[in-house]
């Protein structure tokens, strides 16, 4: 199940000194939910450390773990949210009126269940997603978005090409970081476009992760963390070149990245570019020192979290998890709650509902649970969607119900 067991070199870069800063132990795959009966089973635990690459700032996992364990059942639908849903829907509108022509072809990588693409029904653009996880594919398939079930790679990207010719733009949204192989995702991604074609990149942005202390967004799908300058490095090797980058609230802190051709006479690359790779180098990305106070920081954080919860229960409070997101497991574990602390996870989800989560085995029941039976106080595990949970739940609030909100400082609303 493992494909490797400790890299020992960048997997941008190539580069060899690689600085373990932050161990978080024996853990569950965050997806791997279980059910009743596989409680009684052995439940596989796998090391979750983090590195980061002193030549290109890459924060990463050395430890791969073989993505058709970490994909055989998968439980995220992105549309399940309907802020990702309005998201990803401007983002496709926007992307294709200005980088593709009539008729032209639009390619996603790890399209999921079509949340981005379907936006593009209707018009005359022709969509193609591609998906490894069987069951979400389907799901995107039933919307009308058509969708390869498969890993993308070179080779996939050169069977496209032929059969549907070069691709206008291709979307890689929260994709690239759950791939070991970026290189050959970087290939194939370059034989795809068109001689004027853009790539538009989306992912969880590295200073924000230290800023903000997002231990819970380690979980063994998630192998790096991206800033400019790893993608700049990554794309280059590639004659790919970043010519604009925007931050946005998205995941907790995300950036958008395009990405086109490098090409004589092109106009020159936004301000944005340089402007983030400064950033990175003041949060202290490359920074052996910073990154070892970040740890430092997170284990701090995952005690005031412990803290929080262990002294409403001593109370007599009751506490629940409002929903059950993959990186929600990643904290449960971390801070060792099981059903003593946490009696639920609520979630929206209705794959995940009958369920138990992975280490934690904490029930997971639909949402209409935390209706029924709310807590003194709900663990906002989706503490990214803390504004989107905190009008949705007024009602719940004004019952006199409180939200726990951990990351990134413990703070009850």
């Amino acid at each position: 199940m493992i494909e490797n067991a400790g890299r020992v070199v960048c997997r941008v870069c190539g580069g060899g000194d690689l600085h373990s800063f932050l161990d978080l132990g024996g853990m569950p795959l965050a997806n791997a939910l279980l059910t009743e009966e596989e409680l009684a089973l052995p439940e596989p635990r796998f090391p979750l450390a983090v590195s980061s690459c002193a030549r290109c700032g890459l924060v990463q996992l050395p430890l791969v773990v073989s993505p058709a364990a970490l994909f055989q059942r998968y439980v995220y639908f992105s549309s399940v949210s309907q802020f990702m849903t309005r998201h990803f829907a401007a983002l496709a509108r926007e992307a294709a009126a200005r980088f593709v022509a009539p008729g032209g072809l639009a390619v996603e990588i790890g399209s999921n269940d079509g949340i981005l693409l379907q936006a593009l029904r209707g018009e005359d653009v022709r969509i193609l997603g591609v998906e490894p996880a069987t069951n979400v594919a389907e799901a995107a398939r039933a919307k009308g978005v058509p969708t390869i079930n498969f890993f993308f790679s070179e080779a996939l990207a050169q069977e496209i090409r032929r059969r549907e010719g070069p691709a206008s733009l291709v979307f890689a949204a929260n994709v690239l970081a759950h791939m070991d192989d970026v290189a050959d995702a970087a290939r194939g991604i370059e034989h795809l476009l068109d001689a004027r074609g853009v790539l538009v990149v989306e992912c969880p942005y590295v200073v924000d992760f230290i800023e903000k202390k997002e231990f819970d967004t380690i979980y063994h799908e998630h192998l790096s963390c991206f800033g400019v300058r790893p993608l700049v490095a990554l794309l280059e090797q590639v004659g790919l070149e970043v010519f604009d980058v925007r931050r946005l609230p998205v995941h907790g802190g995300s950036i958008r990245v395009y990405v086109r051709r490098r090409r004589d006479g092109a106009t020159p690359a936004e301000r944005s570019v340089a402007e983030l790779a400064a950033l990175e180098d003041r949060a202290g990305v490359g920074d052996r020192d910073r990154l070892d106070v970040l740890a430092r920081e997170i284990r701090a954080l995952r005690d005031e979290i412990r803290d929080a919860v262990l002294g409403l229960r001593r109370e007599g409070k009751r506490v629940a998890a409002y929903t059950a997101p993959a990186k929600g497991n990643t904290l449960l574990n971390y801070c060792e709650f099981t059903t003593e602390e946490v009696e639920y996870l609520s979630d929206a989800t209705p794959a995940k509902h009958g369920l138990y989560a992975p280490g934690s085995h904490i029930p997971i029941l639909p949402i209409e649970a935390f209706h029924e039976r709310p807590p003194d106080y709900a663990l906002l595990l989706a503490w990214n969607h803390r504004d989107e949970v905190l009008a949705r739940e007024e009602a719940y609030r004004r019952a006199g119900g409180r939200f726990l909100v951990p990351i990134p400082a413990v703070e009850i609303v």
